[in-house]
C-alpha cells in the first residue's frame, strides 16, 4: 500500500458524505426577527394546516416580536373571516356588519388567548409538559389558520358543512400543536385538549357566549 494516509482520508471522507446524505433534511422557517417576510408567513401557514412537526417546533422556538405579531394576526384574520361569513349570511346592514366583525375579532382573540392559558396550565401542571407560555401560545394561535375559510359559511348551500369541518380541522391542529410544543404523546395531547374543551365549554356557557 503506497499511500495509506491518503487512502485512509479518502475512506473517512466517503463515510462522512454517506452520513450526511442519510440524515433527514429539516426545512427551516427561521428569518431575522426584525423583518417581516410574507413568504415565510405563508409557508408557515401552509405547513401548519398540513400539520408539519418542524413548523410547530419552529414556532415554539421563535421568540421574535414578528412571530408573536404574526400569531396574533392569524387569530384576528380568522375572527374577521368568521364575522364576514355571518354578516353576509344574514345580510346585515353596514353598521351591523362592522359591529359583527369587531365582535368576532375581539372574541376570537379573547377565546384563543384564554384557551392557550387553559391548556398551558392543564398541560404543565397536570400532565407535566415542558414549555413556556409564549412557546405554546404561538403554535396554538397559528392553529387557527383554517379559520380564514370561515367566510365560506356565508353560502347557505355549504354553511352546515363548512363550519363543522373547519372547527374540527382547528381542533386536530391544536392536538398536534400541544404534542410538539410540550413533548407529549398523541394520547396525552388529545386528553389535554378534551379536558380543556370541557372546561372552556362550561366557562362559555356560564358567560352566555357559547350559544351565540
Amino acid at each position: 500500500m503506497l499511500f495509506p494516509e491518503v487512502e485512509s482520508q479518502g475512506i473517512e471522507g466517503i463515510n462522512e458524505l454517506s452520513s450526511e446524505l442519510s440524515e433527514p433534511v429539516v426545512h427551516s422557517f427561521s428569518r431575522p426577527s426584525s423583518r417581516f417576510e410574507l413568504g415565510v408567513l405563508f409557508r408557515r401557514m401552509v405547513a401548519v394546516v398540513r400539520m408539519r412537526r418542524e413548523t410547530f417546533i419552529d414556532l415554539k422556538q421563535d421568540n421574535s416580536r414578528i412571530a408573536n405579531l404574526e400569531a396574533i394576526a392569524i387569530v384576528a384574520l380568522a375572527g374577521l373571516s368568521l364575522g364576514l361569513g355571518e354578516a353576509f349570511a344574514f345580510q346585515l346592514g353596514s353598521f351591523a356588519m362592522i359591529a359583527q366583525v369587531l365582535t368576532s375579532v375581539s372574541l376570537a382573540l379573547l377565546i384563543t388567548a384564554s384557551w392557550s392559558g387553559l391548556v398551558y396550565l392543564i398541560g404543565t401542571r397536570i400532565f407535566k409538559g415542558v414549555t413556556d407560555f409564549p412557546g405554546l401560545a404561538r403554535p396554538i394561535f397559528f392553529s387557527l389558520t383554517p379559520g380564514l375559510f370561515f367566510v365560506l359559511s356565508s353560502f347557505d348551500e355549504i354553511r352546515q358543512f363548512v363550519s363543522p369541518i373547519i372547527a374540527a380541522w382547528i381542533i386536530i391542529i391544536n392536538v398536534f400543536a400541544l404534542k410538539h410544543s410540550m413533548g407529549f404523546s398523541s394520547q396525552k395531547s388529545m386528553l389535554t385538549v378534551t379536558v380543556g374543551a370541557w372546561v372552556m365549554i362550561f366557562a362559555l356557557e356560564a358567560l352566555g357566549l357559547f350559544s351565540r
